[in-house]
């Protein structure tokens, strides 16, 4: 499904020109809407099963486009008087309009779901709204006074004056992080719409503003038993108008953490029907946790599906990078999301996910990083240099998480500043490993660029009382955004990801629950969680002390596995890696070496090169 606009305050043939041309994409005739300033294109197969629905009202002229999915139908039809003599909305667009009526643009806020909203006032203007989470991505080019939009980059260049070229900043960005957080999108002169943001057209001129922030400035006064009450009302109310009302059956990507265990511990209490639970497993020593999704799948009685994920399984991503609006890797965990998405052809349509747990209650090992290391640099710094020094020589091991490993991250994470609080332990190159990653040709384009400058701005506008308030509103628009994209590869399965930890009403009641309920002084995460589901979910799952996250021994597979480091060397071969021109290949061909030899843990550079180049072959 696509949906394509065009706002400008003059209509011109380019409206229709790229409408032609979405239509041709389209492989047959797509439904046409011109509004007075704007222009929008969609399937009309998507149109009919009510994921994109408009109302236009001729007395007032005011025209909405509702795209997406909308969870508090009842609440809305509700608070805008939809009920008694006046008939029900017949679509959600119909729905908006009411909305608008009552509250006029303020009524957005009042939306639960993923959605981009169009509403076209002739006395107000035009708006643009993308859902409080992000849920759905908007890309626009806004030049000269009109506004190229869509769902997808994709159909923005089939207007004339919109170029497929490489944005090297958001490149730069990419290195970084394995994925693009931020505005800028890998195109240049494509930017993103935040979460929760409106764009506004009025008089020819065109702005943008929050309509929804998450704020972290309350506290909740109440006791720790009654934020456990409330918390699991709310995560009850964000599960059950997610679940669905027709006969297909539900499903849920179930890891055995507590976060899908939650979520489908509540959805056992609310239907007798079949919930189908799909889990990924990688064979190997402390990589293999199937067992405690075995544990919840008998204790709420779901039909469990198991899948393996060998290396094998690796030599997808040539299939997946032509599905991905802009390239991001997870070190094989967006392979695993892309394989259980290949496994729901049962009927489900619907899959829930624990997704928005480790933001909602501090689960990232990341926020004890931040902790440890605000003591840590509190040292002399002729204490602290021979520290992280000696720990960054030592060796790698095949081990996801040991001392080693914990030491030897932390060390080199500590070289970048205090001030980007959780995203400084994600972060995967220094500027000096960059310059030397870069051909000249490359390094000159981003010389002068700061990479990180808009990450800190999130942190600025952060209104919490503590680091770790601060750090949980960065990660709504970093992290988070970046599971949602992950999770929008099962679309292409005819499956739709659901997230109810990630319920902006739950969201907000989370964000004030003071942080010594989220993390207690002996480091133990997740704690009014854990108090939350005791009694509730198994003890096996309450009270386990060896989770490590849902992950893959990739860095393993790379240094063992044939297929896996065939697939490298192929793919970053010096004659390829000379052709594109952006990278040095013997900076690349040493990494590798380094990775073999154990002396370093590349897998994450290595793996994101990787998805780069394909990814690029498949798009340029």
């Amino acid at each position: 499904m696509m949906i394509y606009g065009i706002a400008q305050e003059d209509r011109t043939n380019s409206i229709r020109s790229g409408i032609g041309q979405m239509r041709r994409i389209a492989g047959h005739p797509a439904t046409v809407l011109d509004f007075q300033n704007l222009g929008v294109a969609f399937d009309p197969d998507d149109h009919e099963s009510g994921r994109t629905t408009v109302h236009e009202d001729r007395e007032s002229g005011i025209a909405v486009v509702f795209y997406g999915t909308l969870f508090n139908v009842h609440e809305i039809e509700t608070s805008s008087g939809s009920s008694g003599r006046v008939p029900r909305p017949r679509s959600h667009a119909e729905r908006v309009f009411r909305l608008y009526q009552q509250f006029r643009i303020d009524g957005i806020g009042r939306l639960n779901g993923g959605f981009l909203c169009i509403i076209q006032d002739p006395d107000a203007g035009t708006f643009i709204a993308r859902d409080q989470i992000g849920i759905e991505p908007l890309y626009y080019h806004l030049q000269d006074g009109r506004l190229v939009f869509g769902n997808t980059p994709g159909p923005l260049f089939n207007h004339p004056d919109i170029r497929k070229e490489i944005e090297p900043f958001a490149l730069y960005r990419y290195l970084l992080f394995n994925y693009i957080p931020g505005e800028t999108s890998i195109f240049k002169g494509i930017r993103k719409l935040r979460p929760g943001h409106l764009l506004t057209l009025k008089d020819g001129r065109f702005s943008g503003r929050p309509y929804w922030r998450l704020s972290f400035a309350g506290t909740a006064s109440a006791g720790e038993e009654e934020i456990s009450g409330e918390l699991l009302n709310r995560m009850r109310e964000a599960v059950r108008i997610r679940m669905g009302t027709d006969d297909a059956p539900s499903g849920v990507l179930l890891s055995g953490g507590m976060d899908s265990s939650t979520v489908v511990q509540i959805m056992r209490g609310m239907s007798d029907r079949d919930i189908h639970s799909f889990s990924f497993r990688c064979r190997g020593k402390s990589f293999d946790e199937s067992r405690y999704a075995e544990i919840m799948s008998g204790a709420c009685d779901t039909r469990h599906r198991l899948v393996e994920y060998g290396p094998e399984s690796v030599l997808l991503i040539d299939e997946m990078v032509g599905r991905m609006d802009e390239p991001f890797c997870d070190i094989g965990i967006e392979i695993a999301t892309y394989l259980l998405g290949r496994e729901m052809g049962d009927g489900v349509r619907i899959v829930l996910t624990g997704d928005g747990g480790d933001e909602l209650f501090a689960g990232h090992p990341v926020y004890l990083a931040d902790r440890t290391a605000s003591k840590f640099e509190k040292l002399p710094a002729r204490i602290r240099r021979p520290v992280t020094a000696f720990c960054q020589t030592l060796p790698d091991t095949d081990r996801k998480k040991s001392l080693t490993v914990k030491a030897k991250r932390f060390a080199y994470s500590l070289g970048f500043s205090p001030d980007l609080y959780s995203n400084r332990w994600r972060i995967y190159y220094s500027p000096d490993e960059i310059s030397g990653l870069a051909t000249p040709a490359f390094a000159g384009r981003i010389a002068d660029l700061d990479p990180l400058a808009e990450i800190r701005d999130l942190y600025r506008e952060a209104d919490g009382p503590d680091a770790l308030s601060r750090s949980l509103y960065g990660d709504y628009h970093t992290v988070v955004q970046f599971y949602l994209g992950r999770l929008r590869l099962l679309r292409y399965f005819g499956v739709e990801g659901r997230f109810p930890l990630l319920d902006p009403g739950l969201a907000a009641f989370a964000a004030t629950i003071p942080s010594a309920l989220k993390i207690k002084k002996g480091g133990e995460m997740k704690y009014i969680l854990h108090r939350t589901m005791e009694g509730i979910l198994p003890d096996a799952i309450v009270h386990r002390k060896d989770k490590l996250g849902h992950s893959v021994p990739f860095k393993n597979w790379i240094r063992d596995a044939e297929t896996v480091q065939g697939l490298i060397r192929d793919v970053l071969s010096e004659e390829s890696v000379r052709e594109r021109g952006l990278f040095n290949a013997p900076v690349i061909r040493s990494m590798i070496g380094q990775h073999l030899r154990k002396t370093h843990n590349h897998s994450h550079r290595l793996w994101a090169l990787v998805v780069l180049e394909l990814w690029m072959r498949k798009h340029l």
